[in-house]
């Protein structure tokens, strides 16, 4: 019986067991204590997934890995400008799914717009691999905890698929939605926000701050943090090493809402931000 299962959900290509096709390792495995890796599979091709090498690793210290969905800046289909950040929080215990195929350099392929159904379709491609038995990623996620995050464009698209109630926490990064529309995103879509969201900006240069700063003050539903780097500008710390600053921040917000590190709580809530040299934050309805 199980065998005609696995033969039936395998006629489904999104279904179907996950192969790794190829990988790539960036920043020598990053910073956490599960080496990580940037792979191809063979069921979801269209992405990479940022994941420990050794799946078996998440045993220790969580029984199974968060995972957060990741949209691109300008709504394309790469990854590769973020891809320090994005193998970092891998590297600490996470399964990172992002929309577009592997990269070796940015101009190595055509770029074109990631849909915003990307998005749902990650979750559901983990959702099914993690009851698969046949499957590298059986039983390794932690469908409890879903995060979606975006850059820029990214974060409209996180935005206009929000409402998904199988997500527990968002993060925008370098971006708002203010008065425009983008994405099929608008004002009104900061209502499809259902769980804690941070807003992580990059200071007056950054085109995306007062857009956040207007979220921020729009929304009244959901707890809410803007967290500002006040010299970072658009592009934030994701081209240096393991991605920077805000790569350890992302780390620490997913950490206390993913994995319940309470401690972690302080910074964000009382703004203490001693190991977070240009950084200011400030919280609401928590």
């Amino acid at each position: 019986m199980q065998r005609l299962f696995i033969t039936l959900i395998c006629l489904i290509p999104s279904l179907c067991f996950a192969k790794t096709a190829n990988y790539k390792v960036i920043d020598e495995g990053g910073s956490g204590p599960f080496s990580a890796i940037a792979a191809t599979e063979t069921s979801l091709s269209d992405y990479v997934i940022y994941r420990p090498k050794q799946l078996s690793a998440g045993q220790n210290p969580s029984p199974k890995l968060p995972v957060m969905v990741f949209a691109n800046g300008g709504c394309m289909d790469t990854s590769y400008p973020f891809e320090h950040m994005l193998s970092d929080i891998a590297s600490h215990g996470y399964l990172v799914i992002a929309l577009g195929k592997m990269q070796n350099s940015l101009d190595d392929r055509p770029l074109n717009k990631a849909s915003n159904s990307m998005i749902p379709h990650a979750i559901d491609w983990i959702t099914a691999q993690s009851a698969n038995p046949l499957s590298e990623f059986y039983q390794s996620a932690n469908l409890e905890k879903i995060a979606i995050a975006g850059q820029s464009c990214g974060g409209a698209q996180l935005l206009a698929t929000g409402a998904d109630k199988r997500v527990c926490s968002y993060l925008m990064f370098n971006s708002g939605i203010g008065d425009m529309t983008m994405a099929s995103a608008d004002v009104k879509s900061l209502q499809n926000l259902h769980a804690p969201v941070i807003y992580l900006v990059g200071g007056p240069t950054d085109i995306a701050t007062d857009n956040a700063k207007l979220d921020y003050q729009r929304i009244s539903h959901v707890p809410v943090i803007f967290a500002n780097h006040k010299t970072a500008g658009h592009s934030g710390t994701f081209e240096q090493p393991f991605g920077g600053s805000f790569s350890k921040l992302a780390i620490k917000w997913l950490d206390w809402q993913l994995k319940d590190k309470q401690t972690n709580a302080t910074l964000f809530l009382q703004g203490k931000t001693a190991d977070f040299v240009n950084w200011d934050i400030k919280a609401k309805q928590f």
